[in-house]
């Protein structure tokens, strides 16, 4: 490994020493350590930028791959259902760092950028892109891991570090993609913004053909270019929200599958089973008796 390679392994593996998710002093900062390899276990990925430091992610979403390493960072600017490989093992653990991607603090920096770039090209949205870690990227890496080390200046000095990564993301070739579906621009960047309405009434229930109304489109032009943004049909794009909601719920060791299946939008515990089990590969029920002896290999990604 470089030297920035082992300066900033050096720096996450003493923020993360042992295996799971790690908090920070910054909220919004988060480190996972792994020693075991998974293959294609679902995650629904918040908003964030991923940086791998040492071992490996590849995302599935859809046709679509992408590699998260030491060379490679992975954003997604809204919710995303991804499936995931990792290279890790005890000699050579993973270690990941996920940052929140922050929409208001990406439109604030938006209004500083057009007020230099009076740019009349409209690309079509995007809410998921991977990229080179460039030098800039790694230097903003290494002492954003620095900072993390100490609570006063995390308080200090982290919010800069992350206001500049998202500088830092914008300006690349993709960033005026991002902004725009960040800002509704263009008939994907509408498509992008009846997410967040989806996922809001997620619980409740609520059709496809009205949200797809609303965003000016026919259901089967809707359905295309959802797909085309999140890898998957809006139904299921609900159906793993919910799902994965479930999944947060069962690890509390007290609550009955019914109350999940019930509080996430379920109207009958039978067809939440079936789809449990078809979508994470094994029953709600053994799902929560791992969970509870900390043996779930989806808390490994």
């Amino acid at each position: 490994m470089d030297d920035w390679s082992d300066q900033v392994t050096e720096l996450a593996d003493g923020l993360a020493p042992s295996v799971g998710h790690h908090a920070t002093f910054a909220p919004s900062v988060g480190i996972f350590r792994g020693e075991t390899a998974v293959r294609n276990v679902p995650k629904f990925m918040h908003p964030g930028i991923l940086f791998v430091v040492q071992g490996m992610e590849r995302l599935f979403c859809d046709v679509n791959v992408y590699n998260a390493d030491k060379d490679h960072f992975l954003l997604t600017s809204a919710p995303v259902a991804f499936r995931i490989d990792t290279d890790a093992a005890a000699a050579i653990p993973l270690l990941a760092i996920h940052v929140a991607f922050d929409p208001a603090t990406a439109m604030d920096i938006a209004r500083e950028i057009t007020r230099q770039d009076r740019s009349t090209t409209r690309p079509a949205a995007i809410c998921r892109t991977c990229g080179p870690m460039d030098k800039p990227l790694r230097d903003l890496l290494g002492r954003l891991l620095k900072t993390l080390r100490d609570p006063v200046s995390c308080r200090v000095l982290m919010p800069g570090l992350i206001r500049e990564l998202h500088f830092l993301l914008l300006q690349r070739d993709d960033g005026p993609a991002v902004l725009a579906g960040l800002q509704g621009q263009g008939t994907r960047g509408k498509v992008l913004q009846t997410a967040v309405e989806l996922l809001n009434r997620r619980r409740t229930g609520i059709s496809i053909d009205t949200v797809a109304a609303a965003a000016g489109l026919g259901p089967s032009s809707y359905h295309s270019h959802f797909r085309a943004l999140f890898g998957s049909t809006p139904l299921d794009y609900l159906k793993a929200a919910r799902l994965h909601e479930a999944r947060s719920l069962l690890k509390s060791p007290d609550i009955g599958i019914a109350a999940v299946a019930q509080a996430v939008g379920y109207k009958g515990t039978s067809q939440f089973s079936r789809e449990f089990h078809r979508y994470f590969g094994r029953t709600a029920r053994d799902e929560q008796k791992l969970l509870k002896a900390s043996e779930s290999n989806m808390d490994l990604i």
